[in-house]
């Protein structure tokens, strides 16, 4: 029996809830962890450099309009076979005569973040699934919800210290 196309993307479309986090900018969306994606990544192929990951980097700096380009490939091996996409991000940067500490980080994580999305991982966010809060609720059940903010652990003085 062929494989079915849709395959990679049915196995890594869904988002464990507990790895987005709601932005209230530019009309609110929301954002994935770019470590959760990683993870996923990683568990459908193998280790980074190894069953996935990208090549052929090019960084590029337009000194006048502060800008900094990011072209590679993402590859990845999926049932035996290697599949790859160009990936490509820039960002402005408010540098003065330095470099932005993150730039480089930025347009790299942006890039690859969103190759991997092109494959259908977090594709339910991207679909815009996350704005049904019945949608979301059904995750939160399958994969726990999560907390608010993590608690602090209570020192109690008389046990935990000498004193």
């Amino acid at each position: 029996m062929p494989e079915k196309k849709t395959a990679l993307w049915d196995l890594v479309c869904e988002t464990d809830p507990n790895y987005t986090t709601t932005v209230n900018q530019r009309g609110g969306f929301t954002a994935i962890g770019a470590q959760y994606q990683i993870k996923c990544a990683t568990e459908q192929f193998g280790s980074f450099g190894r069953g996935w990951g990208v090549r052929e980097e090019t960084f590029k700096f337009e000194m006048d309009s502060r800008l900094v380009v990011y072209q590679a490939e993402l590859f990845y091996l999926f049932n035996g076979v290697e599949g790859t996409l160009p990936i490509h991000s820039s960002c402005t940067t408010s540098w003065g005569t330095k470099l932005d500490d993150d730039c480089i980080k930025k347009v790299a994580t942006d890039a690859l973040t969103k190759g991997l999305s092109k494959l259908g991982f977090n594709a339910d966010v991207f679909m815009g699934r996350f704005d049904d809060n019945k949608y979301v609720s059904t995750l939160e059940t399958k994969y726990g919800k999560k907390s608010k903010a993590p608690s602090k652990p209570q020192l109690n003085k008389s046990a935990d210290l000498d004193i």
